[in-house]
């Protein structure tokens, strides 16, 4: 007899899955299945809600029952009444959607002897992804990602309300600041177009889209691309959004990338900010010695006070986190020694220099030594020192 039951409950699901209406929600998120009100005594109607074929939730109590495989379970099963309830009108409330909710859902009525039926399918939101990407220098590009958990055809999506998606930029160094960088458009092609106005230091592309994948690819990596990436895929009833946080570890000499020996030489590794204590950053080179004297946990900024020649070479800084390693950079330091005209030239420049400042001095202090009072001698028509007169004048 349950056999019977569970043939019959499954060719009922089949029929009703034939044209089941589209609704998009993200894990962790609200939905909402909407019970669509018929005709007759709201007091006489009774709901059932059905995951598959099985009967989940009614609103007449004393027929409320699950069924799971081959086990029927009395009352709401205790996992499901976790996360899905019953509103007051008798639609279905999930929350938060689980990755196994993403099914078929089927709300009954029945109204005396009248029966209606709609089947719904939930489809899942946006794909999960990581909340921050790093990347450095080291890489010529980076993909940020975003695209559709399920196969749903463009197709599906417009019948199902689909209004628009875009990508939108907001710098770290700049919270306030969000920028529009690229808008759909589905006629007569689905793709990604530059947003008028864009902000030229980020050089995204527009691409045609084959599939699902609605990621911004080949992002030449800088300084500028730091920040959050917010991905928007509009409908009529919400708006899904994804977000996702681009951080680039960059590392400089203050030397640049040609030292000469002896000199001293800072090297900094850094994302453009102060990061966390549960970041760390350790450092490496391929023939130096200067890192074997360093003890862990390394600085983010090394001060080499001396560089020698033999501090050639490929200087790598790793961020990790957590005991896992999130991103690397390289610099290649070049030291060589100073060639031997250039100490004479500097020996000669600081030597020329030396005697033209002491020249100068003795001519300032001779000139002052000779500077003595004068008169002038209206008789002669000459000019004579004026010599301290003592004694009285005869007038």
């Amino acid at each position: 007899m349950l056999c019977w039951v569970l043939i019959l409950l499954f060719v009922g699901f089949l029929k009703a899955q034939e044209n089941p209406v589209v609704i998009y929600a993200q894990v962790g998120g609200t939905v909402t299945l909407p019970r669509y009100r018929v005709e007759g005594n709201a007091d006489n109607v009774y709901v059932n809600w059905y995951l598959h074929a099985f009967s989940l939730y009614s609103n007449n109590q004393a027929f409320m029952f699950v069924i799971t495989g081959h086990v029927c379970l009395s009352f709401l099963a205790r996992e499901m009444k976790t996360h899905a309830d019953l509103l007051s009108d008798f639609s279905l409330q999930i929350s938060p959607v689980q990755h196994s909710d993403f099914e078929i859902w089927r709300c009954v009525q029945h109204v005396l002897l009248t029966t209606s039926e709609k089947t719904y399918k939930l489809y899942h939101d946006l794909s999960p992804f990581p909340d921050t990407i790093y990347t450095s220098y080291s890489s010529s590009t980076v993909d940020i990602p975003c695209s559709l958990f399920s196969n749903i055809p463009w197709s599906v999506l417009k019948e199902s309300g689909l209004r628009g998606a875009g990508w939108s930029f907001t710098p770290l160094s700049d919270p306030k600041s969000t920028q529009s960088l690229l808008s759909l458009s589905v006629d007569p092609v689905v793709r990604w177009n530059i947003t008028q106005g864009a902000n030229n230091t980020i050089k995204v592309k527009g691409r045609e889209l084959k599939d699902q994948d609605l990621s911004i690819r080949n992002l030449p990596v800088s300084e500028n691309i730091r920040g959050v990436y917010t991905c928007d895929l509009k409908l009529n009833t919400k708006t899904l959004s994804s977000e996702v946080t681009v951080e680039v570890l960059k590392v400089s000499s203050s030397g640049g990338s040609r030292v000469y020996e002896g000199q001293s030489v800072n090297l900094t590794c850094t994302l453009g900010h102060q990061h966390s204590s549960d970041f760390e950053v350790k450092w490496s080179c391929s023939s130096c010695s200067f890192i074997s004297s360093l003890k862990p946990p390394h600085p983010s900024s090394l001060s080499i006070p001396e560089v020698k020649v033999k501090d050639s070479g490929r200087w790598t800084c790793e961020l990790w986190k957590n005991e896992k390693k999130l991103t690397s950079v390289v610099l290649s330091l070049k030291i060589v020694k100073a060639p031997v005209d250039i100490w004479l030239c500097v020996a000669i420049s600081g030597g020329v220099v030396g005697f033209i400042l002491l020249l100068v001095i003795v001519i300032i202090c001779i000139r002052r030594h000779r500077q003595v009072n004068v008169h002038f001698d209206t008789q002669s028509g000459f000019i004579h020192p004026q010599q301290n007169q003592k004694g009285f004048y005869k007038t």
